[in-house]
C-alpha cells in the first residue's frame, strides 16, 4: 500500500538518560563474547580456544583484559618456570614451581654454591679441620720424603746428581765433586761413557720403582681421606643440606634436584681429590659454578593468571629464544640465556593475539599450533646458524603449558582457517563474534550513557549536553540504518567525541554542544561537491519538474569507502516491436555487475509475467542508466526500470519530481535496499541546486522506513511539508505514486500496456 511518511515517523527523536542500574552492565554487543569468554575460561581442556570475529581497538582489547583478569580473580596463583642445570649443562631441565618461589630456588641454589665453595676450600686449606687427614698426609709426606732422600743418597754414591723434572727425575755424572760438563764427557774413553749409562740406567729403574711406590702409597693413603671427606661432607653439612631441601619438601621435582645438587659435587669433588688444592681448584670450580637457575618466568608480583596482549606475534616473541654471545670468535651459550616468550609468560592464564599480525609470521602461527597440540614450548625452532657455528648449543627440555588462546579476527581469516587448515578447528573450538548493532530500550540506552559517561572520564574529555549525546545516538543509528537500534563504532565515536571536544575547548565550552557534534560529524567531500557543480552547470542532465514518458530519475550511491553519499540518475527506456528481450545497454557494454545482470533477468520475468499471459511479448525494451561510464551494481534501481518500461510501452509518463529506488521481485513485491538516507539527500541536494526542494520528494520501499534517519536540514523540510517521501510495498504503489493521478491507478496503466502490446502482436505499431 502507498503512503506518505508523516514527520512524525521521519524526524528521529531519541532521549538518551542515565540509570545507576545498568551502570556497571556489559555493552550488549559484547555480550556473546564475554559469555563464550567465561565458558572459555572454565573448561579445563585443551582446544577449548576462542576466535573472536571483530574489528581491533585498544579500547576492545583493554576491556577483554580487564574482564578476563576477573574471571581470573579467585583462581590459583601462576606458577613460576625455571631453567635449571643438572648433570649434563647442555640439557637445562625445565622446572615448575609455585608462585614466587622460583628467585627463592634460586638464591638457595647460590646459597648451596657459595656453602661447598668455602667449605671445600677450607677441608683443603684448614689443619685443624680433622686430624686424621693431616697424619695422613704427613705420613705419605714423610713415605715420599724417605724414599727420594734414598734415591738421592744412592745417586750420589754412583757418583752422579739428581734433579727432579716434570717426567720424574734426571741424572748428572759428577768429575771429582763437580757436575761433569759436556767437553768433560766427550773427552772419556768409550768404556767409561759405557759405565756413565748404565748406572743411569739403573738408578732411572730405581727411580721409576720409588715413583710407582709413591703412587700406590698416595691412592691408598688419598682413598683413606677420600672416605674422611665423604663423612666430612655426611656430618658436617647435614644439617644445612637439611634445611635447603626441608625449603622445597612439598615439590618433590625441586627437592630431588636440590639433592642431586649435593650428590654430584660431592662426587665429583671426592672422586677427583688430589691432596693439592691448586691442582684440583679448576674442576672444583667448574663443578660448582655449573650449576645455575633461570627463572624465565617469574609470577612473583602477579597475584592472579597473567593475562598478555603479544603486540608482535613472532616465532621469537611467542615462544622465547636462546641467545648466543661472541667469545673470542666463537659463539658460545649456556642456561642463563634462555629467555621466555609470551607463551610461557603466560601460562596458566591467557594469551591475546591479533590474527592479521600471526598470519603475517607464517612460521609464527605453525608454533603456535605445534604448542597448542602437544601442549608444551619447545626451543628446536631456534636450532639456526649460530647454533651450528656454536660449540655448545643447548637442548632444553620441553616445558608443559596449560593456556587459553584468545585470537581477535576477521571473518574471512576464520572461514579460511577453519576449511583448509585442519588443525585450526581442533585448537579453536569456540568463536564469538562481535555484535555492533544494538536495540533502543531504556534498558541499552542507560548502558549507553554509562559507556559514554566512562568514556569521558577515562580521557579526560568534558562532559556532554543531553543534546549533543542525542545527536551522537542519531549519527550512530544512521550507521546502523535502523532507527530502532545503535551502532556501537568505538573508533567512530572516539574520533567525533575527540574532535567535538577540541571544537568545545576551542570555544571556551567546558560541555560539549550540539553544535560542536555536528560539526565533528559534518563531511565534506571535494568528489561530491564535483557533481553537484556538474548539476547546477547542467552537464549531468536532471529534470524535477516535468512528467516524461520512458524515463525516471532513479538513485544510487556513490561509496569511496570513506565517505558515501547520494547520486541521482536518469534512466531511460525505450521499446519497439521484437522478441520479448530486454535489452541493457549497460550490459552489452560490458558496465554490468552480476547483481545488476540478474535484476534485468528478474525484470523480464515479471513483464512477462503481468503482460504475457503464457504468450511470447512481441516487445523488445532498451534499457540506459545516462551519463554513466563507470560500472553498474546492485538491484537497486529495478523499480525505476520497471516504472520505465511500462511507461514506454503505455506511454504514461513519469512524474520527475519524484525519484524513486527499490528492488524488485518476479512478483512485483518490493524489496528494501541499502543506502537510502544517501539517496534520499542526494536528490534533496541536487534539488536544492537545481531548482527548489518544493513539492519534491522520494519513493522508498515501505521495508526501509525504520531505516531513515536524515540530516536535520532534510528534517526540517519534511516537517514543513516542503520535501516528501513515499513508501511502496509493491509495484502497483510505485505505478500510482509515480504515474498516476485521481482518475488514472495503476490497473488502468497495466491495462494500457497491454493494449499497446495488443497492437504489435497484430503489427499495427504505433
Amino acid at each position: 500500500m502507498k503512503r506518505e511518511l508523516t514527520p512524525g515517523e521521519i524526524i528521529y527523536n531519541i532521549d538518551i538518560v542515565n540509570s545507576d542500574e545498568f551502570n556497571n552492565s556489559i555493552m550488549p554487543q559484547y555480550e556473546d563474547i564475554y559469555s563464550k569468554l567465561t565458558q572459555v575460561i572454565d573448561i579445563d581442556k585443551s582446544g577449548y580456544n576462542i576466535y573472536i570475529v571483530d574489528d581491533f581497538t585498544k579500547e576492545k582489547l583493554e576491556d577483554i583484559i580487564q574482564y578476563i583478569k576477573k574471571l581470573y580473580v579467585n583462581k590459583i596463583n601462576p606458577k613460576d618456570i625455571c631453567y635449571v642445570v643438572s648433570k649434563d649443562e647442555k640439557a637445562p631441565k625445565a622446572i615448575i614451581i609455585d608462585h614466587g618461589k622460583g628467585n627463592f630456588l634460586k638464591e638457595t641454589v647460590e646459597e648451596i654454591k657459595k656453602l661447598y665453595t668455602d667449605f671445600i676450600y677450607n677441608f683443603y686449606n684448614n689443619s685443624s679441620n680433622d686430624k686424621e687427614k693431616e697424619v695422613i698426609i704427613d705420613s705419605i709426606q714423610k713415605k715420599k720424603n724417605e724414599l727420594i732422600d734414598n734415591l738421592i743418597e744412592t745417586s750420589h754414591n754412583e757418583g752422579f746428581e739428581i734433579k727432579t723434572t716434570n717426567e720424574g727425575f734426571s741424572f748428572i755424572p759428577k768429575k771429582e765433586n763437580e757436575l761433569m760438563t759436556e767437553s768433560d764427557y766427550d773427552g772419556l774413553s768409550a768404556l767409561e761413557k759405557d759405565n756413565i749409562l748404565t748406572k743411569i740406567k739403573k738408578l732411572r729403574v730405581e727411580s721409576k720403582n720409588i715413583l710407582d711406590e709413591l703412587k700406590i702409597i698416595e691412592d691408598v693413603e688419598i682413598e683413606k681421606i677420600k672416605s674422611i671427606f665423604r663423612d666430612y661432607f655426611e656430618i658436617k653439612l647435614k644439617s644445612k643440606k637439611e634445611e635447603y631441601a626441608e625449603r622445597f619438601k612439598d615439590n618433590k621435582e625441586v627437592y630431588v634436584y636440590i639433592e642431586s645438587i649435593f650428590e654430584d659435587i660431592e662426587k665429583n669433588v671426592i672422586d677427583n681429590y688430589s691432596i693439592n688444592y691448586d691442582e684440583d681448584e679448576e674442576n672444583i670450580i667448574n663443578t660448582i659454578s655449573k650449576y645455575y637457575v633461570n627463572v624465565i618466568v617469574d609470577n612473583s608480583k602477579n597475584s592472579t593468571a597473567p593475562v598478555i596482549y603479544e603486540e608482535d606475534p613472532t616465532v621469537n616473541n611467542l615462544v622465547g629464544t636462546i641467545e648466543y654471545e661472541n667469545h673470542n670468535g666463537n659463539y658460545i651459550t649456556d642456561v642463563s640465556l634462555i629467555n621466555a616468550g609470551s607463551i610461557l609468560k603466560a601460562n596458566e592464564g591467557c594469551l591475546i593475539v591479533r590474527m592479521d599480525n600471526l598470519v603475517n609470521n607464517p612460521s609464527a602461527y605453525y608454533y603456535l599450533k605445534k604448542v597448542l597440540l602437544n601442549e608444551k614450548v619447545t626451543f628446536d625452532y631456534n636450532r639456526g646458524y649460530l647454533e651450528l657455528i656454536s660449540l655448545n648449543g643447548l637442548n632444553p627440555e620441553p616445558v608443559n603449558i596449560r593456556e587459553k588462546i584468545i585470537v581477535i579476527g576477521d571473518y574471512n581469516t576464520y572461514h579460511m582457517l577453519y576449511n583448509y587448515d585442519s588443525d585450526f578447528k581442533n585448537i579453536f573450538k569456540i568463536r564469538a563474534e562481535f555484535k555492533p548493532d544494538i536495540k533502543i530500550n531504556n534498558k541499552n540506552k542507560a548502558i549507553f550513557y554509562s559507556y559514554i559517561e566512562k568514556y569521558l572520564e577515562n580521557n579526560n574529555i568534558n562532559s556532554i549536553a543531553p543534546s549533543a549525546l542525542n545527536k551522537l545516538a542519531k549519527l550512530l543509528s544512521r550507521k546502523a540504518e535502523n532507527r530502532n537500534k545503535l551502532f556501537i563504532d568505538e573508533v567512530e565515536i572516539d574520533k567525533i567525541l575527540m574532535l567535538s571536544n577540541n571544537n568545545a575547548e576551542k570555544n571556551k565550552r567546558n560541555e560539549i554542544t550540539e553544535e560542536d557534534i555536528l560539526k565533528a560529524i559534518s563531511s565534506y567531500s571535494i568528489v561530491e561537491d564535483e557533481f553537484l557543480e556538474m548539476y547546477r552547470e547542467n552537464k549531468i542532465l536532471m529534470d524535477v519538474r516535468d512528467r516524461k514518458i520512458g524515463q525516471i530519475n532513479g538513485l544510487s550511491v556513490i561509496d569511496t569507502g570513506y565517505i558515501s553519499f547520494g547520486k541521482p540518475n536518469r534512466i531511460t527506456c525505450t521499446c519497439y516491436k521484437g522478441d520479448g528481450n530486454i535489452i541493457d545497454i549497460q550490459k552489452d557494454s560490458n558496465l554490468s555487475g552480476s547483481i545488476h545482470s540478474k535484476s534485468i533477468n528478474i525484470l523480464k520475468g515479471w513483464i512477462n509475467n503481468i503482460l504475457g499471459d503464457y504468450r511470447k511479448l512481441t516487445v523488445d525494451f532498451h534499457l540506459c542508466f545516462e551519463q554513466l561510464y563507470g560500472k553498474i551494481e546492485g538491484d537497486s534501481a529495478s523499480v525505476a526500470e520497471a516504472l520505465c518500461m511500462v511507461s514506454s510501452l503505455s506511454k504514461i509518463p513519469i512524474k520527475q519530481n519524484i525519484a524513486v529506488t527499490g528492488s524488485i521481485n518476479q512478483f512485483g513485491e518490493i524489496q528494501p535496499i541499502g543506502g537510502v538516507n544517501e539517496k534520499i539527500e542526494g536528490f534533496f541536494n541536487v534539488c536544492k541546486i537545481i531548482d527548489t526542494i518544493e513539492d519534491k520528494g522520494i519513493l522508498i520501499p515501505a521495508r526501509n522506513a525504520d531505516s531513515i534517519i536524515l540530516k536535520d536540514e532534510v528534517e526540517e523540510a519534511i516537517k514543513n511539508n516542503k520535501f516528501h517521501i513515499y513508501t511502496m510495498e509493491g509495484i502497483n504503489d510505485a505505478m500510482d505514486v509515480m504515474m498516476g493521478n485521481d482518475s488514472l491507478n495503476s490497473y488502468k496503466i497495466i491495462k494500457f500496456a497491454k493494449e499497446e502490446i495488443d497492437k504489435y502482436k497484430i503489427g499495427n505499431d504505433v
